[in-house]
C-alpha cells in the first residue's frame, strides 16, 4: 500500500511544526496539533469504479476502529487524492506505515485485485502544516475541516532564491487576513517534505462548496479586504513572482469513502 522508495526517518522534514517566536492562538489551533503533518496520496489513471469499491472496501474493514484515519478527495474522474492526518510527526507516521502493511498482507484475494486494478500510478508525499500562514477560526480542529468538503488548492513551485521572499509575504498576508476577522474563510498553508519538490507550499481554501467559496465567501473575503487591498495584492504580486510554476485544482472529499477513528 506504500510505494517502494523507503521513507526514511532523516529524510522527514518536521520544520513546519516548529513555531517562530512566541505562540498565538493560532499557533495552538486544534487543526494543527492533531495535524501538524499529513501524508499525500495522489492517484492518477484511476478506474473510478473500481477505485469507489476499492475503498468502501476498507471503509467497511476498519468500521468502528481506531485505525488511522483518512479523507479521501476527487479532483476529476482519473484524479484522487488520500489525506491522513499524522498528529505526532514521524512517530505516527511509522504507525500509519506499519498498520496499512500488515493490513495489506490481510487482504483476500478479491481485495488484491481491487488494488491491483483501481488506479494506474499513485505518489507518496508529506506536506507539514504552516500555522503563521494560515488563516483558521479559533478552536478549529480535523472534524471541522472534514465538515467542508470542498477544497481550491494551490501549489507553489518556488524558485530557491526566492523562497523566503514568498514564505514572508505570505504570513504578512495571513496576518492581515486574520486581523480582518473574515466570515466562512478557512486557508491553511503546507510546506513540502519527503516527496514533493524542493521548496514547494500548497494552500487550501475550504468551504461547504464550491458556489459558496465563489459566492458569498468570496464577497465576504472582497468586502473585508478592501481597507488594504492594496498591500494584498502587493504581498501577492511577490508570491507569484517568486514561483517558477503555479499549480491550480479543485478537490472535493467523498465523505463516504473516508475515515475517521471509531466511526
Amino acid at each position: 500500500m506504500w510505494p517502494t522508495a523507503r521513507l526514511s526517518l532523516a529524510s522527514v522534514v518536521l520544520s513546519g511544526l516548529v513555531a517562530v517566536g512566541p505562540l498565538t492562538a493560532q499557533d495552538v489551533a486544534p487543526l494543527f496539533q492533531q495535524a501538524g503533518s499529513v501524508v499525500y496520496e495522489t492517484y492518477n489513471g484511476v478506474n473510478s469504479p473500481v477505485f469507489g469499491e476499492y475503498f468502501e472496501m476498507l471503509v467497511d474493514k476498519y468500521k468502528d476502529t481506531d485505525a488511522h484515519g483518512w479523507g479521501l478527495y476527487r479532483e476529476n474522474a482519473t484524479v484522487w487524492y488520500r489525506i491522513s492526518p499524522l498528529a505526532n510527526g514521524l512517530q505516527t507516521l511509522m504507525e500509519v506505515q506499519a498498520a496499512r502493511s500488515a493490513g495489506f498482507q490481510e487482504f483476500n484475494d478479491a481485495e488484491r485485485a481491487l488494488w491491483n486494478t483501481a488506479w494506474a500510478t499513485r505518489h507518496v508525499s508529506i506536506f507539514n502544516a504552516a500555522p503563521a500562514m494560515s488563516v483558521v477560526p479559533e478552536g478549529f480542529s480535523v472534524a471541522d475541516i472534514q465538515a467542508l468538503p470542498y477544497n481550491r488548492v494551490t501549489v507553489y513551485y518556488l524558485k530557491w532564491d526566492q523562497a523566503p521572499a514568498f514564505r514572508q509575504a505570505l504570513r504578512a498576508r495571513a496576518e492581515l487576513d486574520r486581523d480582518a476577522n473574515i466570515d466562512d474563510f478557512v486557508f491553511t498553508a503546507w510546506n513540502g517534505g519527503i516527496g514533493t519538490e524542493a521548496q514547494t507550499v500548497m494552500i487550501r481554501v475550504s468551504a461547504a462548496s464550491l458556489n459558496a467559496d465563489r459566492g458569498p465567501n468570496q464577497a465576504a473575503r472582497r468586502a473585508a479586504r478592501e481597507s488594504y487591498r492594496a498591500e494584498w495584492s502587493r504581498l501577492s504580486q511577490i508570491m507569484n513572482n517568486a514561483a517558477y510554476h503555479i499549480e491550480r485544482h479543485d478537490q472535493t472529499r467523498i465523505g463516504e469513502l473516508s475515515h475517521s477513528p471509531g466511526r
